[in-house]
């Protein structure tokens, strides 16, 4: 079994949605990937309020170990109730989580400033500390294929 180390195989992968006026990103991200921790990619959003449910579902049916969402302090969202309508999201999502017997600790909703950058990295490496006591998540699963479009083709 590899070791669990993010150095050693960028364990436990994360997958992170922040909203663009939420923490500074600049100085924190490189490549998509934060500088600190290599494991964590990170997706820009215009608003934390903007992330599906599915998406979350996916990137953890993909193969990530952990996703979280951040968007601004909460009373403070530049579109009034995004990073609230996502709590909301997260909370439901963590509930479903649980009914499929996956940890809802593999799913955060996070709250950061545009200037809270080393607060933000504490609460992703606590995040990951805690993804790493958790057993590792099951196999992603394979892409589905494209059944619809292969069942038009030649059609017409």
């Amino acid at each position: 079994m590899p070791e669990r180390t993010a150095a050693a195989g960028e364990w436990p992968k994360i997958v992170g949605f922040v909203c663009d006026w939420s923490v500074d990103l600049a100085p924190l991200v490189e490549a998509g990937r934060l500088r600190e921790l290599p494991n964590v990619r990170i997706i820009r959003i215009p608003c934390s309020g903007f992330v599906r449910p599915a998406w979350l579902e996916d990137a953890l049916g993909r193969g990530a170990d952990g996703v979280f969402v951040t968007g601004c302090p909460y009373g403070d969202c530049l579109n009034r109730e995004g990073n609230y309508l996502m709590r909301d999201r997260v909370d439901q999502l963590q509930r479903r989580l649980v009914r499929r017997r996956i940890d809802p600790a593999r799913l955060a909703m996070l709250a950061h400033g545009l200037h809270d950058g080393q607060a933000f990295l504490a609460e992703i490496r606590a995040f990951v500390e805690r993804l790493r006591a958790l057993p590792k998540a099951a196999a992603a699963r394979p892409p589905q294929a494209p059944a619809a479009a292969s069942a038009t083709e030649g059609e017409g």
